[in-house]
């Protein structure tokens, strides 16, 4: 199965840790135009296999005219082969959220919204510049549960603001609305972005290590008393609601990214439109190539599963990998795994590894020694 990833690349203003593309201008159409031509165009040439998944991401798709996102969904199901039970998600900012607005999305097609709370504590939002307060935030639930069972909500841990006391207030929010999925994300530091540049001037004061730690522990801890099923690091879900568009990232599945900066996966190559609106924008018109390309060499393969997989509950599968990539991992870094297992960093499955959640908070330094 395949997934198809749709960037919207607006936003109303910018928080500041962002590092994604977007733009806070108003050429909603001419954008949303751009992509109808690069569906019908396809010049990546990537086979057409069956969609199980859409997600339209960004930027921010809610603040989107719904006429225009018809638009899309309809040029998707025209250009490509839809699964039946296709998840179809969108992202969501609080503010944008009314009744209206989720009976609409339904009726062109989305079944699912990612709804971007980040936290519900005040101050914590001011800082971050989001555009949605606290009581904003519980209302576009409300009315989400009232039209959506699928769901998920977006929290984000070592803000700056934040400690265990805010994110324990988060934790009884989400005690009290049960979502049926939440990704509680870890704040990462993005170069150049204007959170990077305020902290470089020692103008705000991220939480240190160990209150992040701390904060990681109680997460996993509340997560688990709430019967939540720690699929992936950073998302946790009730039974049935996984989110199947992320798992097919996670499990080396095919995706197709339309829009401004979105990238494209076919296991062999991997694609990155160019970022820029107006030169996007100005390819796809004049019929250019508006994309770069980087043919895949097994090692980074081998790599790419790697970090994929060591992410989720099921970890790497060893046996997989050997049929995939004619590696053994044990043999090939017995010394490593030994000693990651050994500071209980790892745990070693049926030919599977797993990482423990003190594992969970150094994945990076993992990867590095178990990767090629």
């Amino acid at each position: 199965m395949s997934g198809i990833y749709i960037h919207i690349p607006f936003c109303k203003k910018a928080c500041i840790y962002c590092d994604f593309h977007f733009s806070t201008s108003r050429n909603y159409s001419e954008i949303i135009d751009s992509i109808l031509t690069e569906i019908q165009l396809n010049q990546k040439k990537i086979k057409k296999n069956k969609i199980s998944t859409i997600y339209f991401g960004g930027g921010t798709p809610s603040i989107i005219d719904n006429k225009l996102m018809d638009k899309l969904i309809k040029s998707i199901t025209e250009n490509h082969d839809i699964e039946k039970e296709c998840e179809v998600t969108i992202e969501a900012n609080p503010d944008d959220i009314t009744i209206k607005k989720l009976k609409s999305w339904k009726d062109i097609g989305f079944n699912r919204l990612s709804l971007g709370v980040q936290t519900f504590d005040e101050t914590s939002l001011k800082i971050l510049n989001r555009t949605h307060n606290k009581d904003q935030a519980l209302k576009a639930i409300q009315n989400i549960q009232k039209e959506f069972n699928n769901y998920s909500i977006d929290i984000m841990f070592g803000t700056p603001g934040s400690n265990i006391k805010t994110l324990k207030n988060d934790i009884n929010y989400i005690k009290k609305i049960k979502p049926p999925h939440i990704s509680i994300y870890s704040l990462d530091i993005e170069e150049e972005t204007p959170l990077h540049k305020l902290i470089r001037r020692r103008k705000i004061e991220l939480p240190s290590n160990n209150v992040v730690s701390k904060q990681f522990d109680l997460i996993n801890k509340s997560m688990d008393e709430m019967n939540y099923i720690n699929y992936e690091i950073s998302s946790f879900c009730k039974k049935g609601f996984k989110s199947k568009h992320n798992s097919n990232y996670w499990c080396n599945e095919n995706y197709i990214g339309y829009g401004p900066g979105a990238h494209s996966y076919d296991k062999k190559y991997r694609y990155w439109n160019v970022r820029d609106n107006k030169e996007y924008v100005n390819r796809i018109n004049n019929r250019k190539s508006y994309f770069e390309s980087e043919k895949l060499t097994n090692t980074q393969k081998i790599n790419e599963f790697i970090i994929t997989r060591i992410r989720t509950m099921e970890g790497i599968n060893n046996l997989e990998l050997k049929n995939l990539n004619g590696i053994c991992l044990f043999k090939e870094k017995d010394k490593e795994i030994k000693y990651l297992k050994d500071e209980s960093l790892i745990d070693v499955k049926e030919n599977r590894i797993i990482l423990t959640n003190r594992g969970k908070k150094i994945v990076d330094n993992i990867i590095e020694k178990i990767s090629f």
